[in-house]
């Protein structure tokens, strides 16, 4: 696990970035780092009008000096403040390549009975892009829950988990926090429904269940770990709350430069998380 030295924070003045703020500045103290809160004004192509129409009237340097006046006003103390103008997710993407960003810390937008359904376009892209971690808050009604990190659950999946186990053991260590494994055995993708009964099945979960010692043995670790088949998003749901879990730590699936599994089911399990998500 890098140390967290410096902290992006992107602030689009939203009830969420708001709720964001004790996280931000629980990880800044945890690990002593410069935090930036950066803003970006997005201005849409038909804001221009179109090739018939009038030249607007775009007053940029108006909108940035409200938006610094604004951005002075949010409360992260010591926290360097930055106001761009374009695509808030290519910003931020940019931004942390050229700043020498080790975690950026971002909100879901959910509301109501469709929020599963919905992660935010700029959130998505940032998780697909970024060169470092992404922590994303709760994809929930109340996602101020969970500011004290007490419990950690580290997803496994991908072609990583070793290095991704002794990442989440290093956090969890950081925070004083319990670790415990969860690999869920998607059978509902390994065979038609009709061989996926009795034997065949338990020993896919038996099978996984030698394959996390193994990853344990070579990470070093003698952690508790449940393996469950089922939707990754959803065996990783339950074990959260089961657990209590604070914080669940999956893996980015950049090494080579390949999703995989767990990687392509990484903004499933956000947004059904009961707790904030970290990629690693």
């Amino acid at each position: 696990m890098q140390t967290f030295g410096h902290i992006l924070f992107p602030v689009d003045f939203s009830d969420r970035c708001q709720e964001a703020r004790p996280f931000i500045t629980s990880w800044a103290r945890r690990f002593h780092a410069k935090v930036t809160l950066l803003h970006t004004i997005y201005i849409p192509i038909s804001a221009y009008g179109g090739p018939d129409s009038d030249p607007p009237i775009i007053d940029v340097p108006g909108m940035e000096a409200a938006a610094r006046k604004r951005l002075d006003l949010f409360e992260i103390d010591a926290a360097e403040r930055i106001v761009t103008v374009g695509d808030p997710a290519y910003e931020i993407i940019q931004y942390a390549g050229k700043n020498g960003v080790d975690l950026i810390m971002m909100p879901t937008h959910g509301y109501g009975p469709f929020r599963s359904l919905l992660l935010g376009s700029t959130v998505a892209k940032v998780l697909h892009d970024a060169h470092c971690p992404v922590w994303t808050a709760a994809h929930t009604e109340n996602p101020s829950a969970h500011s004290e990190i007490r419990n950690v659950l580290c997803a496994l999946g991908g072609s990583e988990n070793v290095s991704l186990i002794r990442s989440a053991a290093e956090l969890a260590g950081a925070f004083a926090a319990k670790l415990r494994l969860v690999r869920a055995v998607p059978i509902d993708d390994t065979r038609p429904e009709k061989y996926l009964e009795g034997e065949y099945s338990a020993a896919l979960i038996e099978m996984s269940r030698e394959e996390v010692a193994a990853f344990q043995r070579d990470a070093g670790t003698n952690l508790e770990a449940r393996v469950a088949g089922g939707s990754i998003s959803q065996v990783v749901r339950e074990t959260a709350l089961a657990d209590n879990a604070d914080l669940v730590v999956i893996g980015s699936g950049k090494a080579h430069k390949t999703l995989g599994r767990l990687r392509s089911n990484a903004y499933a399990i956000i947004r059904e998380s009961p707790c904030p998500v970290l990629s690693v």
